[in-house]
């Protein structure tokens, strides 16, 4: 790969508190800028925060400040260099906004019902730092009928015209900050999806394009239009709901890739189940790729053995460099000492996630060892039944929900072990992350990544998949044997470091873009 070729990466979205799929995309990002390249993440989401989003993952050391994030809405709005220049536009008063009625305050939220004679009209809400971010429009049956939604200049971005017996969007107009509408989006209210988008020339108002089609040949327009500005680029599709955006690049612009983060196949996970409804777009669309990248050599071979393409697929297993060295900058982060009563874990709280397992488990800790703990620590759709799982099971003072942190590393220094009780895994980058900073694992042995990353009472433990009493006495061994744990934990360390550090990821991934280079000469030499 020449070191001048740009590397463009597709995320439906980026934001401060995501899971493994995001932190892993940011990080790859970041090393190829740090290795010289020109890279940029593309998002397609609409988020007016998108400027400070890219402010503070710099500040906080999750972006090389080199990695361009670019957005469509934002290129389209014509807000890619934010408008420093432009001054905040003079704050509205609740006053004003209210034009003449009544504010009722709601409890425990910055927001105001606005009535006028008696009738609820509006809904005011603002953010923490007071800035206006959205006003609700209601008519005198109490329908919502509009939404106004604001940047954190002031400046009107969007209105959402709704459906009234669905309370969903039915039509949605984009404004740019002189307030002239620059796109329009239709919506199914029953399905939320978009069946017609129309653009409009800023200075006629004309409307100059149409797609009727969802929304890939609107996001693939840009692209193109991105692609052709560079001399042959690589483009990796990293989350799913870009999968058919890639499909559609045109190949003769770029070298397209699809990176795969997750099981392929539903559960029971069995390497020819069905296959998962997320990545069937991407499975569907494998010839319109000119290669694959998977995290587990174990993956791999399932796919080609199922799919065939030897030469097609690759495995490129993420790295994790502990909280003194972390990608491109140096921190000053000293190790924390081991808490020898405590667990840990790192996770989204999904049903994918099965903390309710690490939970049940733990109750049968507490009753042979009553003074250990185990820290809980991410948020999701799962975090109210957890506590109430917490709560049910007399469990208040041994299991503690913590909400997200955005110092794993600090947190897997502290505990004497974490534990991973997923239903499935496309690389468990939790358990790479917490060996790297010598805190063992206690895992359940699913499909895929916890066996290439533990070696079972060498490194960590590997359970039974779903047997919480095994999980159960894994982790009291571990409490009654804390130097044990430890001593785990620094052979594990030391496995990580010889086997999946930057030097090892930086060659798989170029060598990989070699491979998929060559497939594609071979396949245009063939003729396909």
């Amino acid at each position: 790969m020449d070191k001048k070729q740009p590397i463009f990466f597709l995320m439906n979205s980026i934001d401060l508190e995501r899971g493994g799929l995001t932190k892993a995309s940011l990080k790859q990002a970041s090393t190829f800028a740090e290795m010289g390249y020109e890279v940029y993440m593309l998002t397609f989401n609409y988020n007016v925060r998108y400027p400070n989003i890219r402010k503070q993952l710099i500040e906080m050391n999750k972006i090389h400040p080199k990695v361009k994030i670019l957005n469509l809405y934002e290129a389209l709005d014509g807000r890619v260099n934010n408008h420093s220049s432009r001054k905040t536009l003079k704050k509205a008063t609740l006053k004003a906004l209210a034009a003449g009625g009544v504010a009722d305050k709601r409890k425990g939220k910055n927001a105001y019902r606005i009535f006028q004679k008696g009738i609820y009209v509006k809904y005011i809400d603002y953010d923490e730092n007071n800035h206006l971010r959205f006003i609700d429009y209601f008519n005198e049956n109490r329908y919502r009928t509009k939404r106004e939604e604001y940047d954190l200049k002031g400046n009107i971005k969007r209105v959402l015209f709704m459906d009234y017996q669905r309370n969903k969007p039915r039509q949605i107009i984009y404004y740019n900050y002189k307030h002239q509408p620059y796109l329009s989006e239709w919506i199914n209210p029953k399905t939320s999806e978009i069946t017609r988008i129309t653009m409009f020339d800023l200075k006629t108002g004309e409307v100059t394009k149409k797609y009727r089609d969802g929304t890939t040949k609107f996001k693939t327009d840009w692209v193109h239009q991105l692609l052709e500005k560079h001399t042959a680029p690589v483009i990796v599709s990293d989350t799913r709901s870009t999968d058919g955006v890639l499909a559609e690049i045109n190949s003769k612009l770029a070298l397209k890739l699809w990176r795969l983060h997750s099981s392929h196949v539903n559960y029971p996970f069995d390497k020819n189940g069905e296959i998962a409804s997320k990545v069937k777009t991407g499975i569907e669309n494998l010839n319109n790729y000119d290669g694959a990248l998977v995290l587990t050599e174990q993956q791999r071979k399932d796919l080609i053995q199922r799919f065939g393409y030897e030469n097609f697929f690759h495995t490129v297993p993420h790295y994790h460099e502990g909280a003194k060295k972390s990608g491109f900058k140096k921190l000053l982060v000293e190790e924390k000492e081991t808490d020898r009563n405590t667990a840990v874990i790192v996770s989204r709280l999904s049903t994918l996630k099965r903390i309710d397992h690490s939970i049940k488990a733990f109750k049968k800790v507490v009753r042979v060892l009553p003074d250990v703990k185990l820290e809980i620590w991410g948020t999701g759709t799962e975090d109210e039944k957890l506590k109430t799982m917490v709560n049910d099971l007399n469990l208040e003072n041994n299991v503690i929900i913590k909400g997200y942190t955005h110092d794993p590393d600090s947190i897997y220094q502290r505990g004497l072990f974490s534990l991973l009780t997923s239903k499935s895994e496309g690389f468990a980058l939790s358990v790479l992350e917490s060996t790297a900073n010598k805190t063992p694992v206690v895992s359940y042995n699913v499909r895929y990544g916890p066996a290439d990353l533990i070696k079972h009472n060498e490194t960590g433990k590997l359970v039974e998949d779903k047997n919480i009493n095994e999980l159960a006495e894994a982790m009291i061994e571990l409490f009654k044997n804390p130097d044990k744990a430890i001593e785990m934990g620094e052979r594990a360390s030391s496995f990580i470091k010889e086997n999946f550090n930057k030097e090892i990821y930086k060659e798989k991934f170029l060598t990989a873009i070699n491979n998929a280079e060559q497939w594609k000469k071979t396949r245009k030499h063939r003729g396909e």
